[in-house]
């Protein structure tokens, strides 16, 4: 039961976050569930306007210890995807709020 509430707590979180990054456009990030995790999908404008504010940064900062792989992982993705019209950031988060890990894309 532990591990359940830690999960819920890290996809509300990544649900969380996605919002905020969803709020510098009109569209919307999908949120999909996984075992285990949650998949992001953000839109070609939620990875413009991720490039352009550097928000990775912020991120970066927070004390955890994903944080910093993730934010700068994050930009990077956005930088070179933001490039195409079309380019987008897909990334997973899975396991428990304290042991985060997934997978980080940037499409074309």
């Amino acid at each position: 039961m532990r591990i359940a509430r830690k999960l819920a707590v890290g996809a509300l979180l990544a649900a969380a976050a996605t919002a905020v990054l969803g709020a510098g456009s009109a569209s919307a990030a999908t949120v999909t569930p996984l075992p285990g995790g949650v998949q992001v999908d953000l839109t070609p404008a939620d990875t413009v306007w991720v490039a352009q504010t550097h928000i990775g940064q912020a991120i970066a900062g927070l004390p955890h210890p994903s944080a910093a792989s993730f934010g700068e992982a994050l930009d990077s993705a956005a930088a070179m995807s933001s490039q195409y019209p079309g380019g987008r950031v897909v990334f997973t988060v899975y396991g428990p709020f304290n042991e985060l890990n997934g997978t980080m894309l940037a499409l074309q």
